[in-house]
């Protein structure tokens, strides 16, 4: 797993994920910080009805940003050497499935964990050799490192783990993304298709809708700022939610259960195709159909401008055509 030959190789390959990651953590969100110096200023030197409240330490967008780079380097790290058959010659070298999978996660992983201290030591250091540090302690800054490191850690292993499932990088992309936002997808469609086919409001839905929320990756970065009030005049702190990062610690260990299991089949007959596993290619191919019905279904029932149950299932039939004959297409061009 710590391997020079396998780091030198990982290093090699995902060059461009890490010039990016480097490039956020150590440059740009370190820059944006230090702009909290000007917006500081003008905010002391006007009224509080002119600046009520700044945001100071906005990392909220790295919560954004890092995902993408984090599934950039995953697709790099597995996705692109199933094209080019790299992944044949690894399998050929003496290391296990299992210790290539995790010299791959434990090579993001400590990637991620140098860029986030990088990251901290330079906020720290812009902190004390500013204004900032006499109206803002760094007690917020914790729980906002440590946060966005686990949650980047997450959509890592989650794109490490749909890479040992699919043979190209186009399908890694797409079905990562999907996968990313899937609860709230298929939530969506399933209640879009009940009010389609019944003519009815399902309200008592919305409860549901507020647990699937509650236990999607994509929602669990929680607050990563700190608000300094000139109103109340008083400074608010980000603070652990204890609830998203045991979602995002299930996450990371989940998925890379299932990184190991998957890529330790050493499945590499359908390298290049969109999965590599048939049957579970046939369960993509009934899901895409299905979301691909409901989205047409949708798209003619607004179109129509009404709540017809016959029109919408009209559209769900004409969807069920459509995204079958597409995915069939699709499926024969990565062949």
């Amino acid at each position: 797993m710590f391997s020079k030959a396998l780091w030198l190789k990982h290093s090699k390959q995902s060059r461009l994920a890490l010039i990016l990651l480097y490039l956020v953590y150590v440059v740009i969100l370190p820059f944006s910080y230090y702009n909290n110096i000007f917006e500081m200023n003008r905010a002391l030197e006007a009224s509080y009805t002119e600046y009520p409240s700044i945001y100071i330490g906005e990392f909220s967008t790295l919560a954004f940003i890092s995902p993408i780079l984090v599934l950039i380097l995953s697709i790099l790290l597995i996705g692109i050497e199933r094209n080019t058959g790299g992944i044949d010659f690894q399998f050929s070298l003496p290391y296990t499935p299992r210790q290539l999978f995790l010299s791959k996660w434990i090579f993001g992983v400590v990637h991620i964990f140098i860029a986030t201290v990088l990251l901290s030591i330079s906020t720290l250091i812009i902190h004390y050799s500013t204004i900032l540090h006499q109206y803002i302690d760094t007690s917020g800054f914790l729980p906002i490192f440590v946060t966005l490191f686990l949650f980047s850690i997450a959509f890592l292993t989650i794109g490490l783990a749909i890479g040992t499932l699919t043979g190209h990088y186009f399908s890694q992309t797409l079905f990562t993304i999907f996968t990313i936002f899937s609860p709230i997808i298929i939530f969506f469609s399933v209640l879009s298709n009940l009010k389609g086919l019944f003519n009815k409001d399902f309200n008592g839905l919305l409860e549901i809708e507020k647990k699937i929320v509650d236990w999607s990756i994509s929602f669990q970065s929680g607050r990563l700022s700190i608000t300094k009030d000139f109103d109340q005049q008083n400074v608010t702190y980000p603070t652990f939610d204890f609830h998203n990062l045991v979602v995002i610690f299930i996450y990371i260990f989940v998925f890379l259960v299932i990184g190991i299991l998957c890529y330790s089949r050493n499945a590499n007959a359908n390298n290049g195709k969109l999965f590599v596993y048939k049957k579970f290619g046939h369960f993509v191919n009934i899901l895409f159909v299905y979301l691909s019905a409901t989205c047409i279904a949708i798209l003619t029932s607004t179109i129509a401008n009404g709540s017809n149950v016959v029109v919408y299932a009209i559209g769900l039939l004409i969807g069920l055509i459509a995204g079958f004959y597409f995915y069939k297409r699709l499926n024969k061009f990565f062949e």
